[in-house]
């Protein structure tokens, strides 16, 4: 008989086979969450997403990962799909906000019109500064043109 040591992350719960390894895993944490409501986006002209303004719709922590790949909701200004909201959520494998999520146009359309839209459903709304959400009027006051 062979005797097996093993280590496991108490996260993701991935089995290692050196304590350091499991460790090491563990200190990425759990996922990010944030808040529904959270508006995003990179309108800096010629970005891939200039025209578009998104907000957080839903978190989805996968139980066996360190992951969020929670949905949102986008109003588009220029593109043939429109906007999608309500139950209708885009995104790709993952959401993980940084410091290129944070350059937004105020005066955009495609921001007005999300913010309307969480107003009339009745949503908090808070705006990613780049490195965490915070309170919609508060990111206002600090960016009045």
């Amino acid at each position: 008989m062979k005797k097996i040591d093993r280590y496991q992350c108490e996260i993701c719960k991935r089995e290692y086979n050196s304590e350091q390894a499991a460790l090491d895993c563990e200190s990425q944490g759990p996922p990010e969450e944030y808040p529904i409501g959270c508006i995003y986006g990179d309108h800096t002209p010629g970005s891939f997403y200039d025209g578009i303004t998104f907000a957080v719709g839903s978190n989805y922590h996968f139980p066996r990962s360190h992951m969020n790949a929670g949905g949102s909701w986008a109003c588009r200004d220029y593109q043939k799909c429109g906007d999608s909201l309500g139950k209708e959520l885009c995104g790709s494998g993952s959401l993980s906000l940084g410091k290129y999520n944070c350059n937004l146009n105020p005066e955009q359309p495609s921001f007005k019109r999300m913010v309307n839209w969480l107003k009339e459903q009745h949503i908090e709304i808070t705006v990613w500064d780049g490195e965490k959400p915070i309170p919609y009027d508060e990111w206002m006051e600090k960016n009045k043109k």
